[in-house]
């Protein structure tokens, strides 16, 4: 796994790095930002709302294929409301990831890209929080998660102008937790711009 996350951190590297020398072959970059509905699967909770932001690199080869980087910031989640012996309940798991998906983008038109690839996930750290009756309780839950996080990013993506629309859906495949067989399943829809 170490392997895996280290390839792709040098690739987005590379990506970075070589902005210049590679404009004239379609490298282009820009920020992103929008919505995450994460899941765990293997649990009795439900799907959180949260965003992510961050940056991409594209190197765009020939008029049907590109390769990109990203590098995103992502809040992601699981909450669970029910009701005890009358008392309401809600009880929320927030994480902070540092995402590093790298992808193969295949133009199907000049503007629409389909998109899979391989994402590192690095887990920056959690908080439980419970409330019980409108009484609120926060603890640090980093320790019961995996550092490192691999999940297959499979999207669409459509340039509009200089505005890129991305939708994809992260399948997990490493284990989120470090008890049970729970993987983080994120859909994302962002917004970012070229330049």
């Amino acid at each position: 796994m170490k392997k895996i996350v280290l390839s792709m951190l040098a690739a987005c590297a590379a990506l970075v790095a070589g902005t210049s020398a590679a404009s004239a072959q379609g490298f282009s970059w820009g920020p992103k930002v929008g919505l995450n509905v994460s899941s765990m699967s293997h649990t009795d909770m439900n799907a959180k709302v949260g965003f992510t932001a961050g940056v991409f690199g594209e190197l765009r080869t020939n008029d049907w294929f590109a390769v990109s980087a990203e590098l995103l910031y992502s809040r992601q989640g699981v909450t669970n409301k029910y009701t005890d012996d009358g008392i309401k309940v809600k009880d929320r798991l927030k994480s902070h990831y540092l995402n590093v998906p790298v992808l193969a983008n295949f133009y199907v038109t000049e503007n629409l890209a389909l998109k899979t690839g391989v994402q590192a996930g690095f887990c920056l750290g959690a908080r439980a929080i419970e409330k019980v009756d409108g009484n609120k309780s926060k603890a640090g839950a980093g320790d019961i998660f995996h550092t490192a996080d691999i999940s297959i990013p499979v999207g669409i993506s459509y340039d509009l102008g200089p505005i890129v629309l991305d939708a994809r859906y992260n399948f997990g495949v490493s284990h989120a937790l470090k008890a049970g067989d729970s993987r983080n399943n994120v859909f994302q829809l962002t917004a970012g711009l070229r330049f």
